[in-house]
């Protein structure tokens, strides 16, 4: 019953503070991290018992180690290695340095402050990763920057973990040569296992079709590699962090990965849990001013510098600005590498509790600055950017100007990108676009609604328009806009459907390219190259298709009138009957050209 009751808590603990935290801070990970705190013994002290502590935070280690080397890409790594080295390495030896040097200054211990500085340099994993992706940018420039950022670190973290049983002064065989021989020898025994062991079964349950035993031999793996790591005394996390990598391995990895990902954030929470548990706040109770001025100074220093090189190198304010937010805390990798240094007499109690209290506030305050400065200062900043007009005068003023940033106007960006042609963009519900200003071309953050962002754009010296934005009302608006001030500009629009283009060709606009229209006639000349058709008469019946649509919807548009093009379609469907109706089929066009033949065939003998 004793055990009992602490799990208890704990599950009670996690589904209040884990929903609250994702609400609020949009991550879990300070949910369990402020259960945990809550519990322990510096608060309530409702679980207080150090070996249930101890033995959670072991099992949370493992997890995280393993959750993080199956998401590892080794070779996503070496074929980015020069960008990686030139950002993040570049990054993690400046601020690791820095920090080491203030720690040597207070602590006046060389090898103390090296560890202190390499922990502390580096960043959280799943707070920047649930971060993202609650903002909905993981897969944008930031999302993928900060994920690279991440794998470099949790390489270096598995190097440091194989380096830490070389510092301690003890004689085994986790030291010298017999070491680093195991190591090697096991790591390239594990991808010889991988392909000749678990990927043929992986595939040989497949084939009895057994995918059900997944789960079964995923466990044997992971108890396989620990094994056999225990048996060469090498560390348990960097088992963990292998078993997950040979997972990840294998072509059944989606498989895996279904069946991993309910347990991922329970797994991952058990760890921050568990350091929540053990934290004590007795160092805040005594040099307050010290933990706090700690806690910003930690923060200040790893954003201006991670900030200043990435403005350096891409030449852009917010995604730099937001990069370093995102990745300016400490982590999951402090914690562990702290914890592995007190388990070898390296770090002492009192120093760990004030070091782990610093990582946990710069966590806390990483989803508060980003939502600031995300949401508040860099609106406000790009806003008043925007609104200054005379500022557009001292601005490279492209003749090219597309309006709206989606899926169809980043096609026609790219194309003319591919041919040399300099360009402007506004857009504002692409943030991240801004990009493609270190490629010569101009982007606006703007609402595209707004007449003095359309002058700010540099709409006085366009010489052709591009309009690609989805929201037909806005483009109708935009399109009447345009054609009352601006009669002479050449304009190309985007039309959602037939529809919006007979209400665009109605304000005299001729130049009109309907959404999906070209896409869907070289899937239907596929269609019909596969159905028997030879490819120049398919090509030639689908050019033949396409005039007569054209000739239809210019016939629909001279006949149109508001009134009575509502009655004629009264919906989609009662639209797709008409088109029916009027679209000429080979059967008939091949009819009508045999009677055309019989008939021109007989004129000589009637004539005769």
């Amino acid at each position: 019953m004793s055990l009992l009751l602490p799990i208890i808590f704990l599950l009670a603990a996690t589904l209040i503070f884990a929903p609250l935290a994702k609400r609020y801070a949009s991550t879990t990970v300070l949910g369990y991290l402020i259960a945990g705190l809550l519990l322990g013994s510096s608060v309530s002290g409702l679980i207080d018992d150090p070996q249930l502590i101890s033995q959670l935070l072991h099992f949370g280690m493992i997890a995280v180690m393993f959750f993080i080397g199956f998401a590892f890409r080794p070779l996503q790594l070496w074929a980015e290695r020069r960008a990686v080295l030139k950002n993040s390495g570049v990054q993690f030896v400046i601020i690791s340095l820095l920090i080491t040097s203030i720690c040597f200054v207070l602590f006046n211990e060389v090898l103390l402050s090296l560890i202190l500085g390499g922990a502390l340099a580096l960043s959280a994993v799943f707070l920047p990763q649930q971060l993202l992706q609650q903002k909905q940018q993981l897969n944008s420039n930031l999302g993928q920057a900060t994920l690279a950022t991440l794998q470099f670190q949790a390489l270096l973290t598995v190097l440091l973990i194989v380096l830490f049983p070389l510092l301690e002064d003890t004689a085994s065989t986790q030291h010298g040569i017999a070491y680093f021989a195991a190591i090697i020898a096991t790591i390239s025994g594990l991808f010889l296992a991988s392909r000749y062991v678990v990927r043929p079964s992986f595939r040989f349950l497949a084939r009895k079709n057994s995918i059900h035993l997944i789960p079964v031999l995923s466990l044997l793996i992971l108890l396989t590699v620990i094994l056999i790591m225990d048996i060469l005394n090498i560390h348990i996390l960097i088992a963990a962090f292998l078993a997950g990598l040979l997972l990840a391995e294998t072509e059944f990895k989606s498989e895996v990965e279904r069946i991993l990902e309910p347990f991922k954030d329970a797994a991952i929470g058990l760890f921050f849990l568990a350091i929540g548990l053990g934290l004590s706040l007795n160092p805040l109770s005594q040099t307050p001013l010290l933990i706090l001025a700690s806690i910003f100074g930690l923060v200040l220093i790893k954003a201006v510098i991670i900030g200043s090189i990435r403005y350096y190198q891409q030449r852009l304010a917010k995604p730099s600005i937001l990069l370093a937010i995102t990745l300016a805390q400490s982590g999951e990798f402090s914690f562990i590498l702290l914890k592995l240094a007190e388990s070898e007499k390296l770090l002492n109690t009192a120093l760990l509790e004030s070091t782990f209290l610093i990582i946990l506030g710069s966590m806390l305050l990483t989803p508060l600055l980003y939502t600031l400065f995300d949401r508040k200062i860099l609106p406000m900043l790009q806003q008043n950017k925007v609104a200054v007009s005379d500022a557009a005068a001292d601005v490279p003023q492209h003749p090219i100007l597309i309006i709206g940033f989606g899926r169809f106007g980043q096609v026609i960006a790219r194309a003319l990108h591919a041919q040399g042609k300099h360009f402007s963009v506004i857009d504002s519900n692409q943030p991240d676009a801004d990009f493609i200003e270190q490629y010569g071309h101009r982007f606006i953050d703007a609402d595209v609604t707004q007449v003095e962002n359309l002058r700010a754009a540099g709409i006085e010296y366009c010489k052709l328009l591009i309009v690609a934005i989805d929201d037909v009302e806005d483009s109708m608006n935009l399109a009447r806009h345009l054609r009352l001030n601006y009669p002479d500009l050449t304009i190309l629009l985007r039309a959602r459907d037939r529809h919006h283009a007979h209400l665009l060709h109605g304000l005299g606009i001729s130049q009109i390219w309907r959404e999906t229209y070209a896409s869907s006639l070289n899937m239907a000349q596929q269609a019909l190259i596969e159905t028997g058709l030879a490819h120049d008469e398919a090509q030639t019946q689908i050019a033949q298709f396409k005039q007569q649509d054209e000739q239809l919807l210019t016939q629909q548009h001279w006949t149109y009138d508001q009134q009575t093009l509502a009655e004629s379609y009264p919906s989609a469907i009662a639209e797709l009957e008409y088109l029916f109706a009027n679209t000429p089929t080979l059967l008939t066009d091949r009819v009508s050209n045999e009677q055309n033949t019989q008939s021109d065939a007989n004129s000589p003998n009637e004539q005769a």
